[in-house]
């Protein structure tokens, strides 16, 4: 039925997708805690930095499986604290596999973007280490697995061929469920690196910025080894933050660390990026996503985040309890998980009062996302 995507509360995991070990609610507790410390510093830091062994060695798994090993180091150092061997050799290593696959992204970059500008075809580098330099202020805060670039819908085939001259190839059994619904395509070089190709920038099933064309047009360029790539303005990677985190929680994936990027993008803007911030997501009708991003943030990190007006964090469904809340975005696979409907997560989405605007944009977006099952159900097995 096609409507299950809609209707299902019932968490069912695929045999690949169960951990060797689900997290551990005092550990994720104390994760969430050290997300805080990370970003707003203050109280606590005592209670969540001492650890023994055993525990620093679960802390050190947790952090790795839901990308989180940047804030885990920040949040010590911020505590001026002593790292406890186990979490460190951990830190350590994730923070060198960063700066390995990322430094092949930005190589990735190097390469697509003369190809594109020589075919006239505008295009962003929005997430990655791209995006992690933005908000974070380092491009190996968290390890990136491929280049994200954005393309307009009339240039994607054209984008395709001008990669596809320089020996990039569709990974296998690449379907139309992907490059229409989902509105991506990976792209294989031969001798190593995968760009992901897009010409949408959030999946059906959550409301989508209304004007790409825009973000493109706002794209501002910078020199990466003497080459000019175009990277999102603050403002706009905080908002791809935010359709990255809502996107990732609506369709039951680890959403933690994009979480972690939202509240630390807009902790780090001035009133002037606020306002800009404020204005881009009304321009992009995108006011809901921020709202219910905001507020869910605030609940997982027990911190207050700075919104320009109009724009505020939106009250919270009474789905969205703060133990709940961190098993949703730590350990969403966890079959006791307890989610709410996938209707209630896209109506608390949904931008405006609950009138007619907020009304039509749910039944647009469910109808989006209803359309996507079926071309997915209907695309050749395994794709």
């Amino acid at each position: 039925m096609m409507a299950a995507a809609l209707t299902q509360d019932i968490n069912q995991l695929t045999a690949n997708s169960l951990p060797e070990e689900r997290a551990d609610g005092g550990d994720v507790a104390r994760l969430a805690e050290m997300c805080r410390i990370a970003l707003v510093g203050g109280s606590g830091e005592r209670e969540s930095m001492a650890m023994d062994d055993q525990t620093a060695a679960r802390i050190a798994a947790l952090a790795v499986r839901v990308r989180l090993t940047g804030p885990s180091a920040r949040a010590f150092a911020a505590g001026g604290r002593t790292v406890p061997p186990a979490l460190a050799r951990t830190l350590d290593g994730a923070r060198a596999r960063a700066m390995v696959s990322n430094g092949r992204v930005m190589a990735l970059a190097r390469i697509a973007f003369p190809l594109l500008d020589r075919a006239g075809i505008p295009a962003m580098a929005f997430k990655g280490p791209f995006q992690h330099r933005l908000l974070h202020g380092d491009p190996f805060f968290c390890r990136a697995a491929d280049l994200d670039l954005l393309v307009a819908r009339e240039h994607f085939d054209a984008a395709l061929a001008a990669l596809a001259a320089q020996g990039f190839v569709r990974r296998e059994g690449t379907s139309a469920w992907w490059t229409t619904a989902l509105g991506e395509v990976h792209l294989v070089h031969p001798e190593g690196g995968v760009i992901d190709l897009h010409h949408r920038l959030q999946q059906p099933g959550c409301p989508p910025p209304r004007d790409l064309a825009g973000f493109l047009a706002g794209a501002q360029r910078e020199a990466l080894g003497g080459t000019s790539i175009a990277v999102p303005t603050h403002a706009q990677a905080v908002l791809v933050s935010a359709l990255n985190f809502t996107k990732e929680f609506a369709h039951r994936r680890p959403s933690a660390r994009y979480a972690y990027d939202v509240a630390a993008g807009l902790i780090g803007m001035g009133e002037a990026r606020r306002r800009a911030f404020a204005a881009l997501a009304m321009r992009q009708r995108l006011t809901g996503t921020v709202a219910l991003a905001a507020a869910l943030c605030e609940r997982v990190f027990g911190i207050a985040l700075p919104l320009a007006s109009p724009l505020a964090a939106a009250a919270l469904p009474d789905w969205a309890a703060r133990e709940a809340l961190l098993a949703m975005v730590f350990d969403p696979e966890n079959p006791a998980t307890p989610w709410p409907r996938r209707r209630a997560v896209l109506w608390a989405m949904c931008s405006g009062a609950a009138g007619r605007h907020k009304a039509a944009e749910f039944t647009r977006e469910a109808a989006r996302m209803i359309g996507s099952e079926a071309l997915r159900r209907a695309a050749p097995e395994g794709v």
